[in-house]
């Protein structure tokens, strides 16, 4: 008879207990494998933050097809055919109803072109998946949302059966089902891991050493700055601001879609990003989030940079435009007091997530910047392709492969690059 191996010992060690690590434990576990999914909780507070941070800590995320590229949207799609199940099992549920509603110039001259904000280009996805969408011209969309103001000369593209998805929640869901299959959930972070004996030895800060057959890194943006890995991948990573506008409560704005907006004025850019819909936070209160214009400027690499960003509570400057933008697109609402919260970004140079081995036991895994709607897939592929060690899904795999930086490289020196 054979003894059974230490509790140490688990076919899959996952890093990471966010919507990937999270989504990945429970595809793994419920898989039949052992699995122990390692990644810290979240802090109680930023102002004194070391480390890094999650940008999974929110309570809203756009959930549907209007994206680029398609293969996002068809990943989102795929995890949302899921998320039924998930509540019913779980008990949380992480889906607000919502529409979603492109707004953008008729036409963009004096501003970049972008597929971001190309309506042909959204329409034609959204077609290829089976999902309908509404081309709203100007007047029409002004008739659709008569409580809201919109530039003039802006159309809109809408799908009426989109979510708000609560990252936060769905996190708790993934664990719950992860750990109700059979799955170890150590909230600790991962400080080592290295190749020994032909298995993986992955180091905690507190709880231990465990050894694993196969590991997936899923540290999202702070993949490079934990050192996890004997190279550092080609991704971008910001340190995004969050504004929080309080309301009255939900209906403050009956009937408020959630909005990916670009807004031009005379052919000047005055701003792109997201405007959502009345959402309750922890704290019980109900606020509008918006967030966009300053991404950019916060280029963040190492582990200290991302700890001195998010002690900084996010950029003070993107109150005054966030209440701009507010004060044009809802004229007559009350709008209370404003905040700022931190988060983090990462994108990938084909804005595709990495779903690829890092070495022969070790699966890296990266959402490239959507990933909160899309992770229960990306982690299905991601347990997947470290289980069997094979890729199998009809989408090919190369639309996945990590793509390694070369020496000297950095979110600054990229944007350098770009520019």
């Amino acid at each position: 008879m054979t003894s059974s191996p230490p509790r140490t010992h688990v076919d899959l060690a996952v890093i990471g207990a966010g919507p990937l690590g999270a989504a990945t434990a429970r595809h793994a576990a419920e898989a039949g494998a052992r699995v122990v999914v390692i990644g810290p909780d979240e802090p109680a507070d930023f102002a004194d933050h070391e480390g890094v941070w999650a940008g999974h800590y929110d309570q809203g995320r756009l959930c549907h097809v209007l994206e680029v590229p398609l293969v996002t949207s068809l990943l989102a799609t795929r995890s949302t055919r899921r998320f039924d199940d998930l509540i019913g099992r779980t008990g949380i549920n992480f889906l607000t109803p919502t529409h979603s509603v492109t707004v953008m110039p008729e036409a963009a001259s004096g501003v970049a072109a972008s597929t971001w904000f190309d309506a042909d280009v959204l329409a034609g996805n959204a077609a290829d998946l089976g999902v309908a969408v509404d081309r709203l011209t100007p007047d029409e969309l002004a008739a659709a949302y008569p409580q809201l103001s919109f530039e003039p000369g802006h159309l809109g593209l809408r799908q009426r059966d989109a979510f708000i998805l609560n990252p936060r929640a769905l996190v708790a869901a993934e664990l719950r089902a992860a750990v109700a299959a059979g799955a170890e959930l150590v909230r600790d972070e991962a400080v080592a891991r290295e190749l020994v004996d032909g298995q993986v030895r992955v180091r905690t800060a507190r709880s231990g050493t465990w050894t694993a057959d196969k590991v997936v890194v899923a540290t999202g943006c702070a993949t490079n700055a934990t050192g996890l890995l004997d190279r550092p991948l080609q991704t971008l990573t910001f340190g995004a601001t969050v504004t929080l506008v309080e309301v009255s409560g939900p209906d403050a704005v009956p009937d408020m879609p959630t909005m990916m907006m670009l807004k031009v004025r005379d052919g000047d850019y005055l701003f792109g990003g997201i405007v959502m819909a009345p959402v309750q936070y922890p704290d019980g209160r109900w606020y509008l989030k918006v967030s966009g214009n300053s991404l950019l400027a916060n280029p963040l690499d190492t582990r200290e940079e991302i700890a001195a960003w998010v002690r900084t509570g996010g950029r003070a400057e993107d109150v005054e435009e966030t209440m701009a933008v507010l004060r044009d697109l809802l004229p007559g609402v009350e709008l209370g007091p404003a905040r700022t919260r931190p988060c983090t970004v990462c994108a990938t140079p084909h804005d595709r997530p990495y779903i690829d081995w890092a070495d022969e036991r070790t699966v890296v895994v990266v959402e490239g910047e959507r990933g909160a709607m899309a992770a229960d897939e990306i982690g299905r592929l991601a347990s997947g392709l470290a289980l069997t060690g094979a890729w199998t899904d009809t989408l090919p795999a190369e639309n996945f492969r990590a793509l390694w930086a070369p020496e000297g490289w950095s979110t600054a020196a990229a944007i350098g690059r770009a520019s």
